[in-house]
């Protein structure tokens, strides 16, 4: 195929892109700022990410992923021609992309993030579940009858599936993920502390010192705030234990949805689960003794991927180089005179 191939993880905290005979190229946070004034582009990707919550009012900051799906159509294809045309530059063959998206999407929500896609500059795009293109990103074989599980842990979804012969069998897409996880410390330390933090704070917390299992060492941060009371600013601590009973909810239904899954997938499917594992992808697998409390719960192995942020776009790549067996389980290019 003449063009760039290219894979795209589109999260809705970040965009990572992956170039055929590059690797990784970039990971960029899926956000646009605006000037008021005359509607012009400020900044994209992490530029913008950076003015979170510090933004002036003759500024106007866009987050247009929510729960793993497009809110804002227009912002969605400006970050993706801004992206698209970094890595393309001076091509004359519009890019062959492939873009990962949670398995409950909706035919509509495809075809939104086909047509975001075409508007962008692509040529041909194809969307494939978040779960496939992380299990290929993460090196496991996915097209024999065994059954693997696949927990894609991102910024707006979790997704929660069980794939056999190259497809998903058996799926569940919740919204509770990483930026739940944020607003349930700001919560928390609202009720429990009387302190008022923001959602960047509430992230670097959860890096830090958040836990999904009782950590062996109890860790320590001073964050800065402000007093719910006198709002006023003020520096406190928080501790490792306090930040996981502020997640624990969230594990909690993390833990629900995989049962819920479980409970759908015959015995031999539930058996190859029982030997292989369960394996965790996504930013948040990464948070501290998730794996661990997940495996102790389920009495079932579980693992986080190497790389695991990187998965999905590693996954992409690996299809858009095994290019056939796209086609073989029913997966297509769309050009733009067919997306509309």
């Amino acid at each position: 195929m003449p063009g760039l191939n290219i894979g795209i993880d589109l999260g809705t905290s970040t965009v990572t892109a992956f170039v055929q005979g590059k690797g990784i190229v970039f990971s960029e946070e899926t956000a646009i700022c605006f000037d008021n004034y005359d509607d012009e582009i400020v900044a994209i990707g992490n530029a913008a990410g950076e003015m979170a919550q510090r933004t002036p009012e003759t500024l106007r900051l866009i987050k247009p992923m929510s729960g793993g799906v497009i809110s804002d159509f227009t912002c969605v294809a400006l970050i993706l021609e801004h992206f698209l045309n970094r890595i393309c530059q001076h091509q004359i063959f519009r890019p062959n992309v492939i873009i990962s998206a949670p398995s409950a999407a909706t035919s509509p929500e495809r075809k939104a993030i086909i047509e975001a896609a075409c508007t962008s500059g692509a040529g041909r795009v194809s969307v494939i579940d978040e779960p496939i293109v992380s299990a290929l990103g993460a090196g496991l074989s996915i097209e024999n009858p065994h059954g693997v599980m696949v927990i894609d842990l991102g910024a707006g979804t979790t997704d929660i599936a069980v794939i056999t012969m190259g497809t998903v069998a058996y799926s569940v897409s919740s919204r509770t993920a990483g930026d739940t996880m944020d607003r349930a410390i700001v919560d928390y330390l609202k009720k429990e502390r009387n302190m008022l933090i923001g959602l960047p704070t509430a992230k670097k917390v959860k890096h830090t010192v958040g836990c999904a299992h009782p950590r062996e060492e109890e860790l320590e941060m001073w964050i800065t705030g402000k007093d719910y009371v006198s709002r006023m600013p003020k520096s406190f601590s928080v501790s490792s234990t306090e930040i996981y009973h502020a997640l624990k909810d969230q594990i909690d239904d993390i833990f629900l949805g995989i049962m819920n899954v479980l409970e759908q997938v015959p015995p031999e499917l539930y058996s190859d689960i029982c030997t292989e594992g369960i394996l965790l992808t996504g930013g948040l697998s990464k948070l501290s003794g998730l794996d661990k409390e997940l495996s102790e719960r389920l009495n079932i192995k579980v693992t986080g991927a190497v790389d695991p942020e990187h998965c999905a776009a590693k996954g992409a790549g690996y299809i858009l180089k095994h290019i056939t067996e796209l086609e073989d389980h029913g997966y297509s290019f769309r050009e733009k005179e067919t997306s509309r």
